[in-house]
């Protein structure tokens, strides 16, 4: 297939992933809400999964685990909304979940507002189908993310530092397009992120750590990545069907190197895998 067809396919991914459904501006006829109060945890793991509407999930408050506000349509009944939460030798569990609401058709219009404990190191793990998702979790102090999508809008900012280092970050996208922007600042150690088809934008500025490992691979479609002045990058790429516009960047043996990387202290490893599509590097102060 040429790359001039690419294009053309992209854009008909494109329409089709403006035609989720992302509610609108009559008055919801439910609501669901819910606090669950802070004890005595000493760490969270709080496991996200939705189907379909719109989610946005974002910072709370230190006295709270949680705060949970759903607005949707009469048709989605409480019992397809399932939330659970325990503590055991000082772990918080907490587990939202939409149970069969996508198979009915229900929540076609639904909005959900997850806002999360600030200040207690948290593994999160977020499941979406068919949602339009708008993901702030700056300020937040997250050991682990991990993001999987099905056919999506998905915008991930992380305008605040994480307040400890992150271990791992992985997104998983399907037919998506997905924004992340300010990832520097969640001060992971290792990035994944796994593109099937789609518009693909990953910005890293913040407070990227040294020595941080990147690892991209896409299937079909634009991929831009977006580093930081201050930091240098050694690159290795695979896309023998793939176009590809690094800039700033030479060639040594199988790698690609920043014209800075001999200059500044930050450095990060970078490996690309992209199946067909356009792949483009960018720097940004």
């Amino acid at each position: 297939m040429k790359l001039s067809k690419l294009k053309i396919l992209l854009l008909l991914i494109l329409l089709q992933l403006r035609t989720i459904s992302i509610g609108n501006d009559d008055q919801p006829q439910s609501r669901f809400h819910k606090e669950i109060k802070r004890k005595d945890e000493k760490e969270l793991k709080v496991k996200i999964i939705g189907g379909i509407g719109s989610f946005y999930i974002l910072p709370g408050t230190d006295n709270k685990i949680a705060i949970i506000d759903g607005y949707f349509d009469k048709e989605t009944e409480r019992e397809f909304i399932d939330v659970n939460y325990f503590v055991e030798d000082g772990v918080g569990y907490l587990e939202f979940e939409m149970q069969k609401a996508s198979s009915r058709g229900a929540s076609k219009e639904g909005r959900w507002y997850i806002k999360l404990c600030k200040d207690i190191p948290t593994t999160l793990e977020i499941e979406l189908g068919a949602t339009k998702a708008d993901i702030e979790l700056g300020g937040l102090s997250l050991k682990n993310l991990k993001i999987s999508t099905g056919v999506s809008k998905t915008n991930l900012k992380f305008t605040k530092p994480n307040q400890i280092i992150m271990r791992r970050l992985e997104i998983e996208t399907g037919v998506a397009k997905f924004d992340g922007e300010n990832l520097g600042n969640a001060k992971f150690r290792s990035l994944n992120f796994s593109g099937g088809m789609g518009d693909f934008k990953l910005d890293l500025s913040g407070e990227l750590l040294d020595n941080a490992n990147i690892n991209i691979s896409m299937g079909f479609g634009n991929l831009e990545l977006y580093l930081p002045n201050d930091v240098g990058a050694a690159i290795k790429y695979s896309g023998f069907l793939s176009s590809r516009k690094f800039e700033n960047f030479y060639k040594m043996g199988d790698e690609f190197i920043s014209f800075n990387f001999d200059d500044v202290q930050k450095k990060v490893n970078i490996y690309i895998d992209s199946g067909l599509g356009n792949v483009r590097v960018r720097w940004i102060d």
